[in-house]
């Protein structure tokens, strides 16, 4: 058996071989629909990566609680009036929480920074001085500032590595350094290790300052536009989870949890939120895909059958010489799974290709890792479905072959 299958694969490859722009037509269809879906399940892949590591970069156990508009009837989605958080809200987790360590409140804002002839548009962080104990913030010079300085309402900052490199020349020294952020002169006291960018903007490109300091200097409120909670542990946090929101329904006067006006954002709710968009992704491409397949499978058969036509004698002349009806249907069937196999891994190969380029394209365009991984299992599977469109639209065109006679096959012109 063994040696007859060996034979009928050697006998198929020199048929394909012999016909090779015939054979690269057939396949581009299935080359087509599964490089589609590859790229797309390795960009996903690689997306999934790049928030795992660019939130782990944070702290696995960082909360991130924002304030949203609440959806109404007949409203438009995002509009709205958003309700600012409290120094209060901030107070009740600290004191109610007991799954959360630190509570780090924080408001933001756009300004340029100027400083001797060089200007720079930058964010402006409004933080607490508990916020350089953080996982991930770390300090290249310099210092943080301190909560007297918070409380005294100071105009100290920490500024990021790209806002250095654009303010102030190589051979300067940043920290003791005024700084003009807005219409207010600042101290620089220390410069944050470089980060890199990443989703939704970096500490690189940003100025650090008191939350006090925000409020009362340059916004003129006192609202708090987030809060980061940290969990004491993963193994609590959805318990902490639980926690700050009971805290924060009770505090904003929320009783329907479908009207809650604000969300909190874990690192495991943003990789779902990327699963689900990428599945999506992946259906849409799968459908396209199957329709592809489908084509192919049907160009196929109708090469096949065109093939069984042309090698009429040749079938004769085998089954006359002793090849049974089941070597030519293996030889047949082999014809048809080893086309469709080349497809899928050519798709397969297409599909990854394309997902690094395009990974490539975003890490540079958004400065974040992104490298397209193709899960052995999606390009298993891919090749399994490749092969079984070959074996079933190859079944009619094979039988067709083995069920000829001999005797009337040798005497086709």
């Amino acid at each position: 058996m063994r040696e007859v299958f060996g034979n009928s694969l050697r006998i198929a490859w020199r048929s394909l071989m012999a016909r090779k722009f015939r054979t690269l037509l057939t396949v581009v269809g299935m080359v087509i629909g599964l490089s589609g879906v590859i790229a797309i399940v390795s960009m996903g892949e690689g997306m999934k990566f790049a928030f795992t590591s660019e939130f782990a970069s944070y702290g696995n156990n960082w909360m991130y609680i924002f304030p949203q508009a609440v959806q109404r009837s007949g409203q438009a989605w995002g509009h709205g009036r958003v309700e600012p958080f409290s120094i209060g809200d901030v107070d009740a987790i600290r004191r109610r929480a007991e799954h959360v360590d630190f509570v780090l409140p924080g408001a933001y804002t756009g300004l340029k920074a100027k400083h001797a002839n060089k200007t720079y548009n930058l964010s402006v962080l409004g933080t607490t001085w508990e916020y350089f104990f953080g996982p991930g913030v770390e300090l290249e010079s310099g210092r943080a500032f301190n909560e007297r300085e918070e409380r005294s309402i100071s105009r100290v900052a920490v500024i990021g590595a790209e806002v250095r490199e654009r303010l102030f020349a190589d051979f300067e020294n940043p920290v003791g350094e005024l700084i003009k952020l807005g219409a207010e002169n600042f101290t620089v006291v220390g410069v944050l290790k470089r980060k890199g960018s990443g989703f939704g903007g970096s500490e690189d490109e940003m100025a650090l300052i008191p939350l006090s300091t925000m409020q009362h200097r340059i916004l003129g409120n006192d609202d708090i536009n987030y809060i980061i909670a940290i969990a004491s542990g993963l193994e609590v946090m959805d318990e902490a989870k639980d926690e700050v929101t009971q805290v924060l329904r009770q505090r904003r006067r929320i009783k329907d949890p479908t009207k809650q006006d604000f969300e909190v954002m874990t690192l495991t709710d943003t990789l779902e939120f990327a699963n689900r968009f990428f599945n999506i992704l992946i259906i849409v491409f799968g459908f396209m895909a199957v329709i592809a397949l489908l084509v192919s499978g049907i160009n196929i058969m109708n090469i096949m059958l065109v093939t069984v036509t042309e090698r009429t004698r040749e079938v004769g002349l085998r089954m006359a010489l002793g090849a049974g009806r089941r070597s030519v249907l293996m030889q047949f069937l082999i014809e048809a799974a080893l086309m469709t196999l080349v497809g899928g891994l050519l798709g397969i190969l297409a599909g990854w290709g394309l997902g690094l380029v395009v990974g490539a394209v975003l890490s540079k365009w958004m400065g974040i890792e992104w490298a397209a991984v193709v899960p052995l299992g999606y390009a298993a599977l891919a090749l399994l479905v490749a092969v079984a469109i070959g074996l079933i639209f190859g079944i009619y065109p094979a039988s067709r072959a083995s069920r000829l006679d001999p005797v009337v096959a040798m005497r086709k012109d």
